[in-house]
């Protein structure tokens, strides 16, 4: 009787160690919105990596007119537009708009200070929001995620440079991160 409790238990074993294979082996189907993610940012990703990146973030709507960053506030996430269009101002003055594949608040994130600009959705937009800590456990204790949101926060954060350098010499705003 015992040997056949024994057989029963290792047969149970290998029956859910083979379920456990087959439900992590089995294809990932991203919703349009998360290809879209994909597509932005982690398109070297495999897509149940780009889920599990998802899963520790919160997707967020900001309807036009609302603010996402605010001008003496201290930045306390970061959030990737999907879709939409926010606008980063300055004392009123424009210093540019942010895009799809664009990271609101990255710059500030960086630096630790507190807002200088306001950022406001100046159409409705779909966007990716993570928390400064749970973003960072997550990266730290995945390498290669960590490499490819570094890549995009360097390109990102070269573009809003680039626009500023532009805008600059026309509006006289000084060169500074957006």
């Amino acid at each position: 009787m015992l040997e056949f409790s024994r057989s029963t238990l290792f047969a149970a074993i290998n029956l859910f160690q083979s379920w456990r294979l087959f439900v992590e082996r089995r294809p990932v189907k991203l919703t349009p919105e998360e290809e879209d993610v994909r597509r932005l940012v982690f398109r070297d990703l495999a897509p149940r990596k780009v889920l599990q990146v998802l899963s520790i973030g919160s997707w967020i709507t900001a309807e036009t007119g609302e603010r996402l960053i605010e001008h003496g506030r201290c930045v306390e996430g970061i959030s990737l537009v999907v879709r939409g269009k926010v606008r980063v101002t300055r004392d009123e003055r424009v210093l540019g708009d942010l895009l799809a594949g664009s990271l609101v608040g990255s710059a500030l994130l960086l630096s630790g200070v507190s807002a200088d600009v306001d950022a406001i959705a100046v159409e409705p937009v779909r966007a990716m929001r993570w928390e400064v800590g749970a973003l960072e456990r997550y990266v730290n204790a995945h390498p290669d995620t960590r490499i490819i949101m570094q890549q995009h926060l360097s390109r990102d954060l070269a573009g809003k440079m680039d626009t500023l350098s532009g805008s600059s010499s026309k509006t006289g705003v000084p060169n500074r991160e957006i």
